[in-house]
């Protein structure tokens, strides 16, 4: 009987029948249990953020001062809690963040003082992280970090974590898990902006800087270059806060240039807006040595833009000089025309002294930020864009590689 072909045939189903039953039972019997345990997790992590957990107190005592003391709200397009103690006054403002860190997703809670300036405490009460690396997001000691930092430094919403960096907003970060503190760090980050804004649901703006969108070039020092005076040494830049839905405006739109019917020195101009960032041989447009030069861009109309993102070519290390970027409502620059970014710090362009750094030219591009300072959160408007360079400081002549310009359709 057992070897008969009908005898395997029950016999593998019997078997993958239990296996099944035995995958089964548990996510049907214990998933409901899993969810409530969840639950209570994370109205533990409301309590104790807030400093109203007492360790003694059973769960159903915990969940019964929950239900009285924290009490859901919204502003906007953003839900939080309001937790206010047994005489009313306000505790803190509690919000529910997650992320995809190195091992799955984690969930925690963010509370913010009352006085919206300072960070009251953060838990993280579920995560798949490895303990003593990326699980040490739900270490007391660690978070302990975040207990009364502040939210705005120098009028800049937003923390750090980054071991390297000294400042009142920063924190240390995690050795080995620079994907969860990363991850972490734009949950909490996306929480300040939106909630500082009045309730904006603001997000970190995608650039399409993925490992096969640029070349992922660290290259050192050129030789016989001498850092100029406002050389900015720190290259990585915190998260850019924006509405959701913001496109690349500048995405194969029309490109001119000072060269007029003039062809580059080698590339083509359509390249500049074609979106790609990569920095390899034919990826940049290179234009006439020893002179300023300028590239521009049409967007077709007059649209709402929140920055504009350049990419010099990087593949080597290049400082480029007189840096200046123009936003105007006309191909001449004439009309409602402001500059946006100037990195020339000795007016060898004749467009004034600029303020801005110069900086190593990197896959990560040049950010210009283009919010109108009377409109809170809202972009300036223009049709045209326009980018200046004078070569690079070591003598490099002038490269464009990716020019795009992010805002609402």
């Amino acid at each position: 009987m057992k070897n008969s072909p009908i005898y395997t045939i029950i016999y593998v189903f019997a078997a993958c029948a239990i296996s099944a039953c035995l995958l089964t039972f548990p996510e049907v019997i214990w998933s409901e249990r899993m969810k409530t345990n969840e639950e209570y997790g994370r109205i533990k992590a409301m309590m104790d953020a807030t400093g109203f957990l007492d360790p003694s107190d059973k769960q159903e005592v915990v969940t019964e001062k929950f239900n009285k003391l924290i009490q859901p709200k919204t502003m906007g397009d953003l839900s939080f809690f309001e937790a206010r103690d047994e005489k009313g006054d306000l505790v803190a403002f509690l919000f529910e963040i997650e992320g995809h860190g190195h091992e799955g997703l984690f969930k925690g809670i963010l509370a913010f003082t009352p006085d919206r300036q300072r960070i009251k405490a953060l838990r993280v009460y579920d995560h798949q992280e490895t303990p003593g690396l990326g699980g040490m997001i739900s270490d007391k000691k660690w978070v302990s970090q975040f207990n009364d930092l502040p939210m705005v430094v120098d009028g800049a919403p937003g923390i750090i974590i980054d071991s390297a960096v000294k400042a009142p907003n920063a924190v240390q970060a995690i050795t080995g898990a620079s994907s969860t503190v990363r991850s972490l760090s734009q949950a909490i980050n996306t929480q300040i902006h939106s909630f500082l804004a009045g309730g904006i649901k603001l997000i970190p703006l995608d650039l399409g800087l993925g490992p096969d969108a640029v070349t992922r070039a660290t290259p050192g020092y050129p030789k016989g270059f001498k850092p100029p005076p406002n050389l900015r040494t720190l290259d990585k830049r915190d998260d850019f806060m924006v509405p959701k839905g913001l496109v690349n405006l500048a995405l194969n739109k029309p490109v001119t240039s000072c060269l007029g019917d003039e062809e580059p020195l080698s590339g083509h101009l359509k390249q500049i807006t074609d979106g790609n960032k990569k920095s390899n041989e034919q990826d940049y447009v290179e234009m006439m040595p020893e002179e300023l030069q300028w590239i521009q861009v049409d967007l077709g109309e007059v649209k709402e833009i929140f920055c504009v993102v350049v990419w010099h070519f990087y593949k080597n290390a290049v400082v480029y000089k007189d840096v200046i970027v123009q936003i105007a409502d006309d191909p001449e620059m004439k009309e409602n025309c402001r500059i946006v970014f100037n990195n020339d710090y000795d007016n060898s362009a004749g467009f004034g002294e600029g303020n801005d750094p110069t900086y190593f030219a990197g896959w990560w591009g040049e950010l210009v930020d283009t919010h109108n300072p009377e409109g809170q959160h809202e972009g300036q408007k223009a049709r045209y864009i326009r980018v200046y360079t004078n070569g690079g400081e070591a003598g490099e002549d002038t490269r464009f590689v990716e020019i795009a310009a992010y805002g609402k359709k």
